[in-house]
């Protein structure tokens, strides 16, 4: 916090993270009073006291409060050594400390890991918070009266009554309704007046005279021109790329696990770091979520990839029992207002590996750096329309649909490929949602993620996609992931977004991703590049033939076990924030839902995730 905080207050505030650092906790004051940090330690390299942060510089000029790993900071390290600098610690933690005090803001592009870091300077009375390039590890602000600012890894710690006593937090409206729409609030825009989040690879740099400077150190580049190789070749360095990535991010002096999918990008991890594991003659347990008699069941396809890659499964099932029993788990992990269900079952897996491990490698970025979902598939099939007029685009799509002309899909409908993009990303349908909260403003004005213009350029098309789904879905993904493992105090990597392989995969061909090895003239694979490295460590009758995804039958289990909690959270009491909502109508929806006439599982859903949110968090105005 910076601005005379009071020690109660960030106290309360680092108690409120402890399940992200259950290790070791602690605090640094500044002299002057300008700046207070507090610190919960998730003890991963050098468990020992040197590892104990707020960490000060050896020159006694700068402390720093980090959440993440630094992955290539034995080389930063074996720099800082050749100058003749003598660690005190094993930890990454003192490699950025002492980077950052001595070239400041310039460190930040050489930085390869996941990270939010709070630096201070303590002659200069300067405070720089910085964010890793794909937003893996979250950062929220607070502008507190008087220029003060409060700045944590959760929302919640912020809305704390001792934050500010005075002036309780106001939900802002405008983000409301994109957390209604989108299911999660993405970067930058905060629930609450005031309240905002750092955006990934960016900074943010304050001091006590006011003087305030802010920008992005890094953004995911896409070239107008790219580099032209052969399939086979692409395929040998994203094999080097994802091997170093892997190696990289299995730096541990904990026990280190893997997620394990039926899918396409957590055995490609597992794969690697499989062979790495073999070969040092270390354990590598595979983390597996089961669904029994789910048609979305992916362990079957998860215990085969295991078997296959050597591993030890360890299972855990999904299914109404532990729904019921990780509901209240559920509730308090959501640090702030989440609809994404699948939060559950990742909070089942995270408790999972936590028992054996405190780290684990995850698949999570695949998709939308590799086009893994259907979206970029869409727009690319009819996208050289959006070269055309809308009222020529409604035309072929009718004629299509009389048999007249091809049949296309109705992407072409919508004014724009942002238009698509938002309104397939949108779980509340604009109908329901302005039924259901008359009052609610529509989007934030300055909301941009889907923004992109209306060309019928294949490239650019797959370009925009892939902006899109990093700016969107990526960022809903990762914070799932985060509130999942870290409620469990486990620590989650994300090998794929290493910046070299997600550099490479946007410098080539954007259609390369999609070409299948020998397949007929105009066939489109999602992720064909992952799928031919994952054909080279498994047998190729594993490789799953449809994307199923991490699902959850959510529409059924609100019709069962989870009815009567979600009944009392929609009906015992007013709905928060008071007036938004029309209750007769929320009351309609639910009945139509229960009675099958509609499949209204995501709009109940953000809405209960709300309610839960808002009664839990007691410094706020709902």
């Amino acid at each position: 916090m910076l601005g005379e905080p009071a020690a109660a207050t960030v106290a309360a505030m680092t108690a409120a993270i402890a399940r992200r650092g259950p290790d070791d906790a602690g605090s640094f004051a500044d002299p002057s009073g300008t700046v207070r940090l507090g610190f919960r330690r998730l003890a991963i390299l050098d468990l020992s006291a040197a590892g104990h942060q707020p960490m000060l510089s050896k020159s006694g000029r700068s402390a720093i409060v980090f959440n993440g790993e630094i992955f290539n900071f034995p080389e930063l390290r074996r720099e800082l050594v050749a100058t003749g600098f003598e660690p005190r610690s094993r930890a990454d933690s003192e490699v950025l400390l002492e980077l950052l005090e001595r070239d400041g803001l310039a460190v930040l592009p050489r930085l390869r890991g996941m990270f939010a870091f709070a630096f201070y300077e303590i002659p200069e009375r300067r405070l720089t918070l910085a964010r890793d390039p794909f937003g893996i590890k979250p950062l929220h602000l607070r502008e507190l009266p008087g220029g003060r600012l409060a700045f944590a890894s959760q929302l919640d710690a912020l809305m704390l009554p001792e934050s500010d006593p005075s002036s309780p937090g106001e939900l802002d409206p405008a983000s409301l309704g994109l957390y209604l729409r989108l299911s999660h609030l993405p970067p930058p825009y905060g629930f609450y007046r005031g309240v905002s989040q750092l955006p990934p690879g960016s900074f943010l740099r304050r001091d006590a005279a006011g003087k305030k400077e802010s920008g992005l150190y890094y953004s995911f580049a896409q070239p107008e021109t790219f580099e032209r190789r052969s399939r086979g070749e692409l395929l040998e360095r994203f094999e080097s790329l994802l091997g170093q990535a892997v190696e990289r991010h299995r730096l541990s002096d904990v026990p280190l696990g893997v997620f394990l999918s039926g899918g396409v990008d957590s055995p490609l991890v597992a794969a690697f770091a499989a062979e790495q594991a073999r070969k040092e003659g270390m354990p590598l347990p595979a983390f597996i979520l089961a669904n029994p008699g789910w048609g979305q069941d992916e362990g079957p396809a998860a215990r085969a990839y295991g078997e296959a890659l050597g591993l030890s499964p360890r299972v855990t099932d999904f299914g109404p029992e532990e729904t019921l029993s990780a509901l209240d788990d559920l509730i308090a992990a959501q640090t702030e207002p989440f609809a994404d269900f699948s939060l559950l079952p990742a909070l089942l897996l995270s408790r999972l590996a936590r028992r054996e491990v405190k780290v684990v490698l995850s698949g999570d970025g695949g998709d939308e750096l590799f086009y893994g979902y259907e979206r970029p598939l869409s727009l690319l099939r009819d996208g050289a329309a959006f070269a055309w007029p809308r009222p020529i685009r409604r035309w072929l799509y009718a004629a299509g649909r009389l048999g007249l002309a091809r049949r296309r899909g109705d992407t072409i409908l919508f004014p724009t490929p942002g238009d698509y993009y938002l309104a397939v990303n949108s779980r509340f349908p604009e109908a329901d949602l302005r039924a259901l909260a008359p009052n609610l403003p529509g989007l934030p004005a300055d909301f941009a993620i889907y923004r992109g213009e209306a060309t019928g350029d294949w490239r650019s098309l797959l370009r925009f996609a892939r902006r899109a789904e990093i700016a969107g879905q990526l960022q809903r993904g990762l914070k799932k992931l985060d509130m999942a493992s870290m409620f469990h105090g486990l620590e989650a990597r994300v090998p794929l977004l290493d910046l070299e392989l997600a550099e490479l995969a946007g410098a080539i061909d954007p259609l390369a991703h999609l070409t299948p090895e020998g397949g007929p003239a105009g066939e489109l694979e999602r992720k064909s590049l992952l799928r031919g490295l994952l054909s080279r460590k498994v047998p190729a009758e594993l490789l799953p033939r449809r994307k199923l995804g991490f699902s959850v039958p959510l529409a059924e289990l609100l019709r069962t076990v989870l009815r009567p909690r979600a009944e009392a959270a929609l009906f015992d009491s007013e709905l928060l924030p008071a007036g938004l909502f029309d209750r007769r109508r929320v009351a309609a929806l639910w009945r139509a839902h229960q009675e099958g006439q509609v499949d209204a599982k995501w709009p109940l859903w953000a809405i209960l995730a709300l309610q839960w949110h808002l009664r839990r968090t007691p410094g706020t105005a709902a």
